[in-house]
């Protein structure tokens, strides 16, 4: 039987009052900001700077970073922070100087983006899974002073060293590489001869520039978004608002820390360069003294040996490496100490927070939604608020106001109409955590972001009449067929009915007829899975039971015309993604137009007098 969650005891305006009430970590102040009048937290660190010396001093014999083998406690990690600052200090480098960093999830990651800020420098985070083209142009268009990569990125970087030098580069710093590329000093062996001396301290204000994030650029070059010191810290509550607020909807009050509780720990499954990894996870758990356990690269089975092994209180990720994970958990959840399972980045089956709750009924489902140019959260809930609206994203933070705008509306947002409760437009978000704009792209900015400080994410979707959000889709990702939109959003909640669906990709198709027609690509779990290893031993499912599922749920012109039917193991991967973890639609738009074509679906029917002609 389903589980039903309780009434909750109060509002959610009574809880975002007491989130307001004095003493609250989340009570905020109206600031004015330029032209933008924002709520601002008040228990805010001024500077990035000031954040990690108050985590390094007081978390100073705490487990901090876990990597394979290594060990390294905060005193380890700052000593290694002091150092690498002093040498890039040396180099040059100052306040308002960009620091470029692009590697996997490695100690030396944390320590270089800790090390840019104790010198006022701007960190930016390089996604590194991008292809070489996308990838120069993230590091070039930034100007660095200082570059620190991994092996896998200075090879690729290798034969632009010279182009970046006369741009104003002269530190070029490897990690983890016994024979570095030309051009490339190993970041141990500098370090070592490096004598590290006392380095000014940096007058820094909230409203200094910070970070620079990029957006995932799947369809053009990414954009660098440019972010303050508050705007990258206001996550920090963003982050904690949701489960907090779970918290209150129970009729409790707001946790306090109490000094005597293990450490809070996290098994981080996305990139340090995505905003997740970095402001919900990299923030959160070292503001917090908690313990961040890395992984080269995601495995599922080895990240439940790791959950068991270091006592992990919180698994990370998007929701289809949550979902891997949780399949290979020890049964009976023997060892589990995991407390919340967090996930974002992408649309999550719908029936994830209660096989979550089955699996696990003593840990916290959490999921939230945002983007790079709201520095990660724009909303955010968890426990049973999820439960009981498991196709939502949650609540916007106390500092957030989100508005939804018709998305013909011209800019600015701030004169664009609000659509009524449950209509659906395009999400617009304003608080202390939205960017200041694009790096040197000043047209993309005005389209983006208005003078108020209202952003447009080009998301379509509606808000209830509590607030919860509802994701309709991208944009660009509504499929249009004979005049009715569709949103795939919708479609691929519809598919994920069926216990054996693990993942789906909804797309357009050309159809002759209808303009566009509704595919899916359908990943299954592997027949091992519980759902479909019971004593009757569920077979898989056919096309045409996919699509009676949804053709239960959904109207008529919605049902996918073509479903393609896709089974791997637990550790194959599924659907194809980019670095953060996102499914890249346009390859699975390609996949689904060559089948398409493959069966000579999508074409007018012959006339009469054609049809004649053929027989002839």
């Amino acid at each position: 039987m389903a589980y039903v969650p309780p009434e909750p005891m109060r509002s959610v305006q009574q809880c975002n009052d007491l989130m307001q009430q004095p003493g609250s970590p989340f009570i905020t102040d109206t600031l004015t900001i330029g032209k933008r009048r924002v709520r601002a937290y008040r228990n805010l660190p001024a500077s990035v700077r000031d954040l990690w010396l108050a985590s390094a001093e007081t978390f100073a014999k705490r487990e901090y970073l876990v990597y394979e083998n290594e060990r390294l406690t905060y005193a380890d990690a700052h000593e290694r922070v002091l150092r690498l600052a002093s040498l890039l200090h040396a180099r040059g480098v100052k306040k308002g100087d960009r620091v470029a960093i692009a590697m996997r999830n490695v100690p030396e990651w944390a320590v270089s983006w800790w090390a840019c800020h104790l010198l006022g420098g701007i960190g930016v985070a390089v996604n590194a899974w991008l292809t070489p083209e996308a990838f120069y142009h993230c590091v070039s268009v930034t100007t660095p002073v200082a570059l620190i990569v991994d092996a896998e990125r200075a090879g690729i970087l290798c034969p632009k060293v010279s182009d970046l030098r006369s741009l104003g580069c002269n530190t070029f710093l490897v990690a983890r590489s016994a024979a570095p590329p030309s051009g490339f000093e190993p970041f141990v062996d500098a370090l070592a001869r490096h004598e590290p001396r006392e380095f000014p301290r940096p007058d820094l204000s909230p409203d200094d520039d910070a970070v620079i994030f990029f957006t995932s650029g799947t369809t053009s070059l990414p954009k660098g978004v440019l972010s303050t010191q508050r705007q990258y810290l206001s996550n920090r509550w963003n982050t904690a608002s949701g489960k907090v607020r779970a918290v209150l909807r129970k009729g409790g009050d707001i946790p306090v820390p109490d000094p005597k509780a293990p450490p809070p720990s996290v098994l981080l499954t996305v990139p340090l360069f995505h905003v997740m990894g970095n402001h919900s996870f990299l923030v959160s758990l070292t503001v917090g003294g908690g313990k961040i356990v890395l992984m080269h690269k995601f495995s599922p089975s080895l990240g439940a040996q790791l959950v068991v092994k270091e006592g992990i209180t919180n698994a990370s990720g998007v929701p289809n490496q949550v979902s891997a994970l949780l399949e290979e958990l020890p049964p009976n959840a023997e060892g589990v100490k995991l407390e919340t399972l967090s996930y974002g980045g992408g649309a999550p089956s719908s029936r994830l927070p209660e096989e979550v709750r089955r699996r696990l009924p003593n840990a916290l489902t959490s999921q939230g939604y945002g983007l790079t140019e709201v520095n990660s959260v724009a909303t955010a809930f968890a426990g049973d608020d999820y439960l009981a609206r498991p196709t939502s994203c949650g609540l916007a933070p106390p500092a957030v106001d989100l508005k939804i705008i018709p998305p013909s509306a011209p800019m600015p947002v701030s004169a664009a109409p609000a659509l009524k409760p449950r209509e659906v437009g395009e999400i617009c978000i304003h608080g202390p955590n939205v960017a200041k704009g694009y790096w040197r792209d000043e047209e993309a900015t005005r389209k983006a972001f208005d003078d108020e400080g209202w952003f447009r994410s080009g998301d379509l979707g509606y808000v209830d009449e509590e607030g919860f959000l509802f994701i309709a889709d991208r944009a660009k990702d509504i499929i249009i067929r004979s005049g009715e939109n569709i949103s795939s959003v919708q479609v691929e909640n519809a598919l994920f009915a069926h216990d054996a669906v693990r993942e789906v990709a909804v797309v357009p198709v050309p159809c002759e007829v209808h303009g566009e027609q509704v595919a899916a690509v359908v990943v299954l779990h592997p027949s091992t899975h519980p759902s479909r290893s019971s004593s009757a031993r569920q077979p898989p499912p056919t096309e045409a039971a996919l699509r009676s599922i949804a053709a239960s749920s959904l109207p008529r012109h919605a049902v996918p015309a073509l479903v393609i039917l896709v089974e791997v193991g637990a550790e194959e991967e599924g659907l194809p993604k980019n670095g953060t973890g996102k499914v890249v639609k346009g390859e699975v738009k390609q996949v689904a137009a060559a089948e398409w074509e493959k069966r000579g679906l999508g074409k007018k029917p012959a006339r009469k007098e054609e049809q004649a002609r053929a027989k002839l």
